[in-house]
C-alpha cells in the first residue's frame, strides 16, 4: 500500500479502484470513514477533519486539494433544507448528482426516503429498474441504501420508452404515500437524460407526477415558465465523465454482485400477473395453425393467441417481410404480434414482485406449458413478473431483443 499524510481541512479525491484506510478523522460526504473500498467508476472526495494519514492501493490515483471541495452552493441548499419536505435533482450525467444526494443524506438531520429513478445507473435499486430507500444512516454512496421497493421497467433508457417510465414514476409515487409519512425528507435522483425537447417533457412529466418542493439544477431546465416550484443552481461536482464502456462495466458489476448468491426457481407464468408483455396468457393455436406458421417462420416451437395479440416462439430468427406481418395481424385479428426466437429467450431479465417489488433474474429456461425457470437472488414467494427489453449474457453484459 501507499500512504498520503496531511494537515486538517485537506480533501484527497482518490480514483477507484481501490481500498482505503485511515488513521485520524476522514469523511466522504459528511460519512465519517475508516476503512471503504471505491469501485472502479467512482471518485472519492475524502476530507481530512483533523490531521491523517491515508493509506492506499499501491498505483491508486488521487489528487490533494487544499480545503473542502463541496460546492458553496451545496451547502447553501443545506441551510435551506428546513424550508422543504422534498428534493428533485436535475442535470445530466455525471454533473454529480448521486454525490449530492448522498451528501443531503447525510447531513439533513432525521429519516429520508431516497427514490431514485436513474434506470441506467441505478444505485438503489438495479440496471433497469427504480428504487425506493429509507435511510437514517450515513454513507459514502447511496448503492449502501437497502431498496425498500421499486419498479422494473426492462430499459435502461427512457428514450422511446417514455410512457412506460413515467407508469412506473406514477407507482411509485403512489408506493410513496404508504410509507412517506415517517420521513422527514424525500430526496429524488433521476436520470440523466436532459438534452431535447423529448427529454425535457419527460422531465417536466415527471415533476409533475412528483410534485417536489424544489428542484436542485445543476444546469437550467428550459421548462422553468412552466412549473411552480422553487428552483436552486447547483454547482456540479464529478473528478472525470464516464465512457459509455465503463458505464457499461459498472452495470455488469451490479448484475453479478446481484446475482451472487442466486438460485433458480420456477414459476408458473400463467398463474402470476403481468402488466407488459403477454407471455404465456393466450390460447395455445392448433396443429393445423402451427402447419401454415411453420410454412412461413420455419420451426415453430408453440404459438399463442390472446385478443389482441399473437405470440410465434421460433426456433431461429425468420427473415420475414412486412407484408407477411401485416397480413397475419389481419389473419388473426390482433394488434400486437411478436416472432420470439427461444435463443433470445434464455437470459432475459424479468422483474419479479410479492406486494412490493422483490428484484430481479434472468430466464434459464422456458417450458411452453407456461412454466419458466429464472436464476434470482429473491427468496420471498413471487406473485407478479414482468419482462424486460434485454438480456444477459455470460459475462453479465447487455443484449438488446426485438421481438417483430
Amino acid at each position: 500500500m501507499i500512504s498520503f499524510s496531511d494537515k486538517k481541512d485537506t480533501t484527497v479525491i482518490v480514483k477507484g479502484p481501490s481500498v482505503i484506510k485511515v488513521e485520524g478523522k476522514a469523511s466522504v460526504f459528511g460519512c465519517e470513514i475508516k476503512e471503504i473500498q471505491i469501485p472502479e467508476d467512482k471518485a472519492f472526495p475524502v476530507y481530512f477533519e483533523e490531521d491523517s494519514t491515508l493509506f492506499l492501493s499501491d498505483e491508486t490515483f488521487y489528487i490533494p486539494v487544499k480545503g473542502s471541495t463541496i460546492p458553496d452552493s451545496w451547502k447553501k441548499v443545506l441551510d435551506r433544507a428546513h424550508e422543504f419536505k422534498s428534493f428533485f435533482i436535475y442535470g445530466s450525467s455525471d454533473s454529480g448528482k448521486s454525490s449530492l444526494a448522498t451528501y443531503l443524506n447525510n447531513l439533513i438531520e432525521g429519516k429520508k426516503i431516497l427514490i431514485d429513478l436513474d434506470i441506467g445507473q441505478s444505485s438503489i435499486a438495479h440496471p433497469g429498474a427504480m428504487g425506493i430507500g429509507i435511510s437514517d444512516d450515513k454513507v459514502v454512496s447511496i448503492s449502501e441504501i437497502r431498496m425498500a421497493d421499486g419498479e422494473f421497467v426492462g430499459t435502461i433508457s427512457p428514450g422511446g420508452r417514455e410512457a412506460r417510465c413515467l407508469n412506473a414514476v406514477f407507482d411509485l409515487r403512489k408506493k410513496l404515500q404508504r410509507i412517506k409519512e415517517n420521513a422527514e425528507t424525500i430526496i429524488i435522483d433521476s436520470t440523466g437524460w436532459v438534452r431535447g425537447r423529448k427529454a425535457q417533457e419527460y422531465k417536466l412529466a415527471k415533476l409533475n407526477i412528483l410534485e417536489p418542493d424544489a428542484v436542485l439544477a445543476f444546469e437550467n431546465p428550459s421548462f422553468l415558465d412552466f412549473i411552480d416550484i422553487e428552483v436552486l443552481k447547483v454547482e456540479p461536482f464529478a473528478a472525470a465523465k464516464r465512457s459509455r464502456n465503463v458505464r457499461m462495466n459498472f452495470r455488469s458489476r451490479r448484475y453479478a454482485e446481484l446475482l451472487s448468491d442466486a438460485r433458480e426457481i420456477e414459476l408458473d407464468t400463467k398463474k402470476l400477473r403481468s402488466k407488459s408483455w403477454k407471455i404465456f396468457k393466450g390460447k395455445t393455436l392448433g396443429k393445423e395453425d402451427l402447419a401454415v406458421l411453420n410454412d412461413i417462420f420455419g420451426e415453430v416451437i408453440y404459438a399463442e393467441k390472446g385478443d389482441d395479440f399473437l405470440n410465434i416462439f421460433v426456433k431461429n430468427h425468420p427473415e420475414i417481410s412486412r407484408g407477411v406481418l401485416k397480413t397475419l395481424k389481419e389473419i388473426y385479428g390482433v394488434e400486437d404480434l411478436f416472432i420470439i426466437p427461444e435463443e433470445e429467450l434464455i437470459g432475459l431479465l424479468v422483474g419479479l414482485y410479492s406486494d412490493r417489488y422483490l428484484g430481479f433474474g434472468t430466464i434459464k429456461e422456458v417450458n411452453y406449458n407456461g412454466m419458466i425457470k429464472v436464476l434470482t437472488s429473491v427468496k420471498e414467494k413471487v406473485l407478479r413478473i414482468e419482462f424486460g427489453d434485454f438480456r444477459l449474457d455470460d459475462d453479465f453484459r447487455e443484449c438488446y431483443v426485438k421481438f417483430m
